[in-house]
């Protein structure tokens, strides 16, 4: 059955495998359009961090935090349309046309941003509060935040579509798959994502020179936008499974979910 509104709950479970193979498949099967989706997002960001190291340490930390998330942005809603809508690569744009749901998305990233600031300024809290072990103390704060972004994270796909939405229905949608969807986005970008960080520490600790550190540099910025794809795009495979949405196939057609 067709209906205008998103269901009062998740229609349908996450199969963790399954979902961690399509994330897979989606981003690596198109990786050439993911290149040209992050082509201005990457060079926007690579230039904020640039800027963003002339300041002050935690003025940078916050520049940081929320600067990136316009960059992000735009990668987010040009990837998850063409995941969803399926538009085919040569209808997507090196320079996207900002529009409405680029505010609305942007919104909602910032707002969760707010959220992930005991993270963004643990070394300051860790030095207040003079902790023992800081790394055992920030996998305390960082495991929860990552389960609550991830309860949130229908919000993006949704929104990306323009689907009348909300964080509070996004809760409930996840509600009920939170747990395999929490596996599935340690499988997919978490565990990846800090094996990936440990690689690039220890290539920049055995070379000190500037050019090799501008070169891992670059090298962790791209890994980012790789994990990132990959938080997305498993993302789009649970909003897709578990709402039971689909596009509509004229867009004069309110119905999204069935």
């Amino acid at each position: 059955m067709i209906d205008a509104e998103p269901p009062a709950a998740a229609v349908a479970p996450l199969p963790v495998w399954p979902a961690v193979a399509e994330t897979y498949r989606l981003v690596f099967g198109n990786i050439a359009v993911l290149a040209k989706i992050s082509a201005l997002p990457f060079v926007l960001m690579v230039l904020i961090g640039a800027a963003s190291t002339l300041l002050d340490p935690l003025s940078y930390r916050l520049a940081w935090e929320f600067g990136t998330e316009i960059p992000w942005t735009l990668m987010a809603v040009a990837w998850l349309r063409h995941l969803l809508l399926a538009p085919g690569p040569g209808n997507v744009p090196f320079f996207p046309k900002l529009q409405r749901r680029h505010l609305h998305l942007l919104g909602y990233a910032l707002l969760l941003s707010v959220a992930h600031l005991p993270l963004t300024l643990f070394p300051y809290i860790a030095d207040f509060l003079s902790l023992p072990d800081g790394s055992a103390v920030y996998w305390v704060l960082y495991l929860p935040l990552f389960y609550i972004g991830l309860r949130f994270s229908f919000i993006y796909a949704a929104t990306a579509v323009d689907e009348n939405y909300s964080l509070a229905v996004a809760w409930r949608h996840t509600r009920g798959i939170a747990r395999n969807l929490f596996i599935a986005a340690a499988m997919t970008a978490l565990v990846p994502g800090k094996i990936f960080d440990y690689l690039l520490g220890l290539a920049l600790a055995a070379k000190s020179d500037s050019g090799v550190g501008f070169a891992v540099a670059l090298l962790w910025h791209a890994g980012m936008w790789v994990l990132e794809a990959l938080y997305l795009a498993l993302f789009a495979v649970a909003f897709r499974t578990c709402t039971g949405w689909v596009p509509a196939a004229d867009k004069a057609i309110l119905e999204r979910f069935e």
